[in-house]
């Protein structure tokens, strides 16, 4: 199946999100060894946009109310991470001008709910301090975001690079903590002006409730690491919180094929034929609607079936998305599960030539 086009550009698993600079607490060593993923482009009409995107860190949960936003200019983000059960994610950014690296998680800590942020950041420093006994813990303040307080902890330790320094950050209510680590080679505080400036900026929502781009992102970042089960729900649930402003439906039609992409590629064919069927009730022009289809019948071998809903998808071809085109059903993995049939694989090769 294909769709829209989605460029990552793919971490290493042993990554600076992986592994992280300092010895790493239980909960963020087990999330970032479980899925990495590069941060990633969303490309339509050519250019790489993302779905209503506000600038800064913006991370939430599929399986859990609450959201976190940070203004971090000076820290663009350069890797995401995901836990597939959809109770962690976390984004690194670095301040290449003053070496320093930013790593921020939201995830659920539900070993020690109820959860303040003190409480949060005193967890964590224990994991931290268990695992490096050699930390230098210099202070732990309170610094006032937006009206909220954020327990701050401020300490180095020693590796076999040298000696690092941290600022780090932590909010949390219920069962819900946001950590936020600023890591560099040289000394630095809270009163540093990029770490000072990203720490005011943040908004720690623990009881806001998701929305499309947030889902949108988690889900992509599964699909991309070879996720497809796990994102394919998390997509579907992006389709009921479509903003009200895609008044052209794009966001609506990208994220209902990447939905069906997910259902199909994870062996899902009747999740993914009743996604597209239903589409095509909501959007009967868009051809990938009908493209989508037609790979569930490749998938089903329904070689009648598949050809019929290819001729619609390429009757429409003028109205892919600005910038995009038509797939090539040659090349498809499901529309070539059908090329022993001479009649289906003819019709296939003559719509590639009137592509």
């Amino acid at each position: 199946m294909e769709g829209v086009a989605l460029d990552p550009l793919v971490a290493p698993v042993d990554s600076e999100l992986s592994k992280g600079r300092a010895p790493e607490p239980a909960y963020t060593r087990a999330m970032r060894f479980c899925l990495l993923f590069s941060f990633l482009w969303l490309t339509v009409a050519g250019a790489a946009q993302e779905p209503n995107t506000s600038p800064g860190y913006n991370l939430e949960l599929p399986a859990h109310p609450g959201r976190l936003h940070m203004d971090a200019a000076k820290f663009p983000v350069v890797e995401a991470s995901a836990k597939p059960s959809g109770s962690e994610f976390g984004l690194r950014g670095a301040d290449k001008a003053d070496d320093i690296d930013l790593f921020v998680f939201l995830f659920q800590y539900s070993e020690e709910a109820p959860l303040t942020s003190v409480k949060c950041r005193d967890a964590m420093l224990r994991h931290t301090k268990d695992e490096n006994p050699g930390l230098n813990l210099s202070s732990t303040v309170i610094v006032q975001a937006h009206g909220e307080p954020l327990a701050v902890a401020t300490y180095s330790n020693k590796s076999a690079k040298g000696t690092w320094f941290h600022v780090r950050g932590f909010a949390a209510d219920g069962d819900l903590c946001a950590d936020i680590e600023f890591s560099s080679q040289h000394s630095i505080s809270t009163d540093t002006p990029d770490v000072k400036d990203a720490l005011e900026s943040v908004r720690f929502d623990p009881a806001g409730k998701q929305d499309f781009e947030g889902l949108f992102y988690y889900a992509t970042v599964l699909l991309r690491h070879g996720m497809p089960k796990q994102a394919a729900p998390i997509y579907e649930q992006s389709l009921t919180l479509i903003p009200g402003d895609d008044t052209n439906g794009k966001w609506r039609r990208v994220a209902t094929d990447q939905t069906v992409i997910a259902y199909g590629t994870s062996g899902q064919v009747a999740a993914a034929r009743a996604i597209a069927s239903r589409a095509i009730k909501l959007d009967p022009d868009y051809p990938m609607n009908y493209y989508n289809l037609a790979c569930a019948d490749a998938e089903q071998g329904k070689a009648d079936e598949a050809q019929s809903h290819l001729q619609e998808a390429f009757d429409r071809r003028a109205n892919v998305l600005p910038g995009e085109s038509m797939p090539d059903p040659t090349q498809d993995d499901s529309i070539q599960k059908l090329k022993g049939d001479p009649k289906f694989w003819s019709f296939v090769q003559s719509l590639q030539r009137n592509r």
